[in-house]
């Protein structure tokens, strides 16, 4: 499933060769690796959650793109600037306590969300995901998935999830999709 800009789409793509891991989750997997020097495939691996052979594919596919770098030491590798771009990082500046103190104030959110009667919509899941689950002092905001089950039609997903949201710097919320829960990440409900 990983496709780059101007490929041809995930439905014709041919499958020999190909690790079948949505793209997303393989550049969710960059983005947490900004701000460290070097990584490793054992890295990707359990991050991924997927095999050693399908992480020397997605790293094959990531070299080829420029995404990534071969390091000094043997499975040691680099993110490049390429890399960085393309996986939405950002440089690690928020401490790690406000992020988990963010998360903290979202779940109570959700909580209050799904306990109400009046609200549009009913938060079904809701992992986070990003740089702050390998606690390192300084992280990049967390990255949150949330599925949501329609109860009115008074407001729209955006806005609920903006209201959710709450203005934090520390978070980014988006909707659901299978590979979050996949990848490592924390159930926030």
């Amino acid at each position: 499933m990983i496709q780059f800009p101007g490929q041809i789409s995930n439905e014709t793509a041919p499958r020999i060769g190909q690790p079948n891991i949505p793209i997303a989750a393989a550049f969710s997997f960059l983005k947490d690796t900004r701000g460290l020097v070097t990584w490793n495939l054992r890295d990707l691996t359990k991050t991924l959650k997927i095999t050693a052979a399908d992480a020397r594919q997605v790293l094959a596919i990531f070299e080829m793109q420029g995404y990534v770098r071969a390091a000094g030491e043997e499975n040691e590798w680099m993110t490049t600037m390429a890399g960085e771009n393309a996986s939405g990082s950002a440089a690690p500046h928020f401490v790690l306590e406000s992020v988990e103190k963010a998360l903290s104030s979202l779940k109570d959110r959700i909580k209050s969300a799904n306990k109400g009667p009046k609200a549009a919509f009913t938060v079904t899941k809701a992992v986070a995901f990003g740089d702050f689950l390998n606690e390192r002092p300084q992280v990049q905001a967390a990255d949150i998935g949330i599925d949501l089950k329609r109860r009115t039609d008074e407001s729209s997903e955006q806005t609920f999830l903006r209201i959710l949201r709450n203005k934090s710097q520390f978070l980014h919320l988006s909707f659901f999709e299978a590979w979050m829960s996949i990848r490592t990440h924390r159930k926030l409900i």
